[in-house]
């Protein structure tokens, strides 16, 4: 005599919902991440022409690099 059974799906493992969930997570912080919207970062040398002029322009004043260079970078991402 053979009984007939059903097999049930079983359960995911912890590993596989603890996976699910940091996948789920990556792709919630890539939407909210300002700097992943899509548009090609700029470059290296396109930020460092940028930061020359804000420097020339604000008449070359030393000791500023750094905000030249992040206003240079905020500048051409913005467009």
């Amino acid at each position: 005599m053979t009984i007939a059974t059903e097999k049930t799906p079983s359960p995911a493992s912890s590993g596989q919902r603890a996976l699910k969930s940091i996948h789920n997570a990556f792709a919630k912080a890539a939407t909210l991440n300002p700097l992943k919207s899509g548009k090609a970062a700029p470059s290296w040398e396109a930020i460092g022409k940028k930061a020359y002029e804000i420097w020339m322009l604000r008449g070359q004043e030393q000791g500023h690099d750094q905000e030249h260079w992040f206003e240079a970078e905020q500048q051409l991402r913005q467009g």
